[in-house]
């Protein structure tokens, strides 16, 4: 999903034209006030989550530091490594002590990151094995170097000849990341252009009662993949079915999960009734 972060860099318009987390957070970020009674819960305010997306979210590293440590955006459902899952679970951990200590710029930062890789789990172009297909491409591993310094993204071959055949295939008309962009770019319109209202899913009580979410979220990934969207868009393009099911189906059931995922944090230590003091309240801007 986009960020916005190769648009708009540090920009407080970040997320108001085409920031698809933003506006997913935002609508996560409203619905969960009543279903905790906010007014007396603790909670980081809309604006300290969103101050964690863009350029100071996951997809920032890719400009700060490409290619070293940079955290999975795929869950490959048909063969899964288990690494988002363990990411999401340790972002989750980690609300729930930030919640647990009261440090709301820190839970500020993990709820942000968490609903990040929520949202990117659940995207179906991040169901499609990206890396692996960039990685066999990539037939010379070295980078390719531009006045002594390494260009990431471009596909090695062993020769100029073969360097250009594999990056038509990643980055060419029809190419894997093409594709990928393309998939991710018309969701990004849609989401600029609806109400935020229509992102907003009901969460009934019986929604809350999970008793592990690590089940809950591998579900809805797996029920995602099982609407094959990405493979019909890049078989026969962007139908009005694919429209219609990431509008009214795949955009809820999102935020849905990123409001499941920090409730399961409040749950995890027990405060979902607990309100900090007011000074630390306060400070969290709201």
């Amino acid at each position: 999903m986009y960020a916005t972060t190769a648009i708009i860099k540090n920009s407080k318009l970040s997320g108001r034209i085409v920031g698809t987390h933003q506006q997913l957070d935002k609508a996560a970020r409203r619905v969960l006030q009543p279903i905790l009674d906010l007014s007396s819960s603790y909670f980081p305010s809309e604006s300290a989550i969103l101050y964690f997306e863009g350029a100071r979210g996951p997809d920032g590293l890719k400009r700060k530091s490409p290619e070293t440590d940079e955290p999975t955006h795929f869950w490959i459902p048909d063969h899964d490594d288990g690494k988002m899952l363990t990411q999401i679970k340790n972002y989750q951990h980690n609300l729930a002590i930030a919640l647990r200590d009261c440090n709301n710029f820190r839970a500020a930062f993990e709820a942000a990151w968490l609903a990040h890789f929520i949202a990117d789990s659940l995207t179906p172009a991040h169901h499609f094995p990206l890396s692996d297909i960039k990685e066999d491409l990539m037939t010379n591993k070295e980078f390719v170097k531009f006045f002594g310094e390494p260009i990431k993204g471009i596909m090695h071959g062993n020769s100029a000849k073969e360097t250009l055949k594999n990056n038509w295939k990643y980055y060419g008309a029809g190419g894997h990341m093409n594709k990928h962009l393309a998939f991710e770019y018309r969701i990004a319109r849609m989401v600029a252009t609806m109400p935020i209202q229509k992102l907003e899913p009901v969460v009934a009580e019986a929604d809350l009662q999970f008793e592990d979410y690590d089940q809950v979220i591998s579900s809805a990934v797996q029920e995602v993949f099982s609407h094959q969207l990405y493979d019909e868009f890049c078989l026969i393009g962007w139908t009005p079915r694919v429209e219609r099911e990431i509008r009214d189906y795949l955009l809820p059931l999102i935020v849905k999960q990123i409001i499941l995922s920090w409730y399961a944090a409040l749950r995890q230590v027990g405060i979902v009734e607990k309100s900090c003091s007011g000074a630390e309240l306060e400070s969290s801007g709201r």
